[in-house]
């Protein structure tokens, strides 16, 4: 059977646009052993920053997408049913990730999957 791959990209926006919570290796765990699915984290931290309004902000501009400041959260499964339980169990605790590169780098199959369950309830935005 093909594997299913999603990674699931979340960035630090606040609450109106990043996680619901912060997102902690050991519920991954607790999930990826409940669904019968892998799941990884990596955070990834942008250096560059400058200062805007007293405020520090992060340059994205001319950065590419896997170094700009987020987490990624990667489920892999050769199992559908076990896959499509990890990423609701994932947006029931966190949301949906919200922007239009969210699942970047994830196989075609894994980014209809999540799509579809993010619009069942959470919905994108």
């Amino acid at each position: 059977m093909e594997e299913i791959i999603a990674k699931m990209r979340y960035y630090p926006m606040g609450p109106a646009s990043g996680p619901f919570e912060a997102i902690l290796k050991e519920d991954l765990d607790r999930i990826a052993e409940a669904s019968g699915v892998d799941i990884s984290i990596k955070e990834i931290v942008n250096r560059r920053t400058r200062e805007a309004g007293g405020v520090t902000v992060e340059e994205t501009m001319g950065v590419s997408l896997e170094e700009i400041t987020q987490t990624v959260v990667t489920v892999s499964s050769t199992d559908e049913e076990g896959f499509r339980l990890a990423v609701r169990a994932l947006i029931d605790k966190y949301g949906s990730p919200r922007s239009t590169y969210s699942t970047w780098g994830s196989n075609e199959k894994a980014k209809w999957i999540v799509g579809e369950l993010s619009d069942v309830d959470d919905g994108w935005t």
